[in-house]
């Protein structure tokens, strides 16, 4: 009966052992040889997209993060970067000089000078030397009053300092005849411009105002009041173009100030440094809100 047995052939044999082994190997060999990609944290992890572009995309991801080195740097110098200051000649357009002080006083002062000169001509031709010499006296007096803004300004407005400005400025109101032309000429454009004026003549009739309700019931009109600063307070100036101050303007009646003060007004106020590296006032006022 073992002849019965059918028979294949044996290249027909299969193996189903080996040639699973075979196959198990081979895969496992297919696994060695395909390179294998590297493994980064879940944060990291980018799907290849279809176009083979992701290695492109992490590295711009990379490249803004917010965590980088150099994100950090310009983070740092763009917190730590000065901020632009005003332009000195913007914020004074027109800087103190002696001329703008005394221009106009010169040309009335020439042309009083010239009337004089040639009215005693004219009398001296007709050979009133008497006359002639009252007319050169006059001419003499009237010159010299209108020569006092001139007088009671010699010496110039140097304001180096914050609190220099501050005193020029009310000092220039320390006279018979207050000398309004330098206080303008020390303010600001921001200065020049409020609520009380926009213009000269509108200053000039604020401080006219302002200094009658100061002498009230204290001096008569052709007393003059003196105005100390005290009690100056600010930031150092040095490499600064605006700074904030407070101080007190303490103002007394001339030749009464034993008896105090009539008024004394906190102030609070700007300065800024102009083209030619002196101080000006952002405010001209004389009021608890300056």
């Amino acid at each position: 009966m073992a002849d019965d047995i059918p028979t294949r052939p044996r290249g027909d044999q299969v193996e189903p052992d080996i040639a699973a082994a075979d196959w198990l190997l081979g895969d496992e060999e297919q696994k060695r040889s395909s390179p294998s990609k590297p493994t980064s944290p879940a944060a990291d992890e980018v799907f290849d997209l279809a176009d083979g572009s992701s290695s492109d995309w992490i590295e711009v991801n990379r490249s803004v993060s917010p965590n980088s080195p150099s994100a950090r740097e310009s983070a740092k110098k763009t917190r730590t970067a000065p901020a632009p200051q005003a332009d000195p000649e913007q914020l004074v357009p027109e800087t103190w000089s002696r001329m703008r002080e005394w221009g106009p006083n010169l040309l009335v002062l020439g042309a009083w000078g010239f009337s004089i000169a040639l009215v005693s001509y004219f009398i001296l031709g007709q050979e009133h030397y008497y006359l002639a010499l009252l007319t050169f006296l006059a001419g003499i007096v009237g010159g010299a009053v209108l020569a006092y803004p001139m007088l009671i300004t010699l010496e110039r407005p140097v304001r180096i300092t914050p609190e220099q400005a501050v005193r020029d400025y009310y000092a220039a109101l320390s006279h018979h005849v207050p000398h309004l032309r330098r206080m303008w000429l020390l303010l600001s454009a921001a200065g020049r411009v409020s609520y009380s004026f926009g213009s000269y003549e509108g200053f000039k009739g604020y401080w006219r105002g302002r200094l009658a309700d100061l002498r009230s019931g204290h001096a008569g009109p052709l007393t003059p009041l003196v105005f100390e600063v005290t009690e100056f307070k600010s930031d150092k100036s040095a490499g600064k173009t605006a700074i904030d101050a407070t101080f007190v303007v303490k103002v007394f009646v001339r030749g009464k100030r034993g008896q105090g003060p009539v008024r004394s007004i906190p102030c609070r106020l700007t300065l800024v440094r102009g083209p030619d590296k002196m101080w000006y006032l952002e405010n001209g006022l004389l009021s608890a809100q300056a």
